[in-house]
């Protein structure tokens, strides 16, 4: 699998604000991993730092200062409108990575694919009513900034059973989870999905994407594996009838289904 590859921009320290302020107005992000074009000119402005932290990411065994920096168009907001990265190495070289906007942005660093280099995470909330976000995962090895492409989330199809019962089906993996719904069966004998406990009208549940998609080194050998948490819904967005959960990790150029499951209530995951 090849990688997608930015052409990393190399600024001396003196002009570095107001190649910030050019990117800012830039709305690329991970879905459009392409060569950067040149920032066009634009009126001074200045990014919020939310988060840095002196870490080698670049492979020449010094540490590099790795910043994350929110531009919000109303200050009183708790939104930032656009996102990015900023990697200055020892030789006042940086790199500018621009991401998706969103609230409650952070960082995390692990060694995900395996090169004895520590990628940087990021995390943003998209604040709508599923609890989604975006997430990034870039390497900067040798100062060259590289998209890690994320899993897919899981496929999840339904077949709903008598007595206020719906079996849940991973199609990665074909396992199968009974989730018993009795305990809103007023509401699913309402909607005409069941009548007296047995099946009338068989709804196709929703599946999310990922509510979370966070690093853990399950292992504990230093190389994260990223755990997935999926919101299934019933019939209405209200409705949460179960989660999927997944392990995955990075095996030959690509993600591999370690573990999953459907349970009824939210696991615990890692912050």
């Amino acid at each position: 699998m090849k990688f997608r590859k930015f052409t990393p921009i190399t600024v001396h320290k003196t002009a570095v604000s107001l190649l910030i302020s050019s990117l800012l107005l830039w709305g690329g992000g991970f879905a459009a991993a392409e060569e950067l074009p040149p920032p066009a000119p634009a009126p001074a402005q200045q990014g919020q730092l939310i988060q840095t932290r002196e870490i080698d990411v670049t492979g020449d065994g010094k540490p590099d200062i790795v910043s994350l920096f929110g531009s919000k168009a109303d200050t009183s907001s708790p939104y930032f409108d656009k996102l990015y990265i900023a990697v200055t190495g020892q030789a006042q070289q940086q790199v500018i990575i621009p991401l998706e906007g969103g609230y409650n942005p952070y960082m995390a660093f692990c060694d995900f694919i395996g090169d004895k280099l520590p990628q940087i995470y990021v995390a943003a909330e998209t604040g709508g009513s599923g609890g989604l976000s975006y997430y990034y995962i870039y390497s900067l090895k040798n100062n060259v900034p590289t998209a890690i492409p994320l899993p897919e989330p899981l496929r999840v199809t339904s077949t709903f059973k008598n007595n206020y019962k719906v079996k849940l089906k991973i199609e990665e993996t074909g396992k199968s989870f009974l989730i018993d719904l009795s305990d809103r069966k007023d509401d699913y004998e309402k909607f005409g999905v069941y009548k007296d406990g047995k099946v009338v009208k068989p709804l196709i549940v929703n599946v999310d994407g990922y509510g979370a998609l966070k690093p853990i080194d399950k292992d504990n050998d230093g190389i994260c594996e990223l755990m997935g948490i999926q919101r299934i819904t019933g019939i209405a967005n209200a409705d949460t009838i179960g989660y999927a959960t997944s392990i995955w990790k990075w095996k030959k150029g690509k993600w591999v289904l370690m573990k999953s499951a459907v349970v009824k209530n939210v696991p615990q995951s890692p912050r």
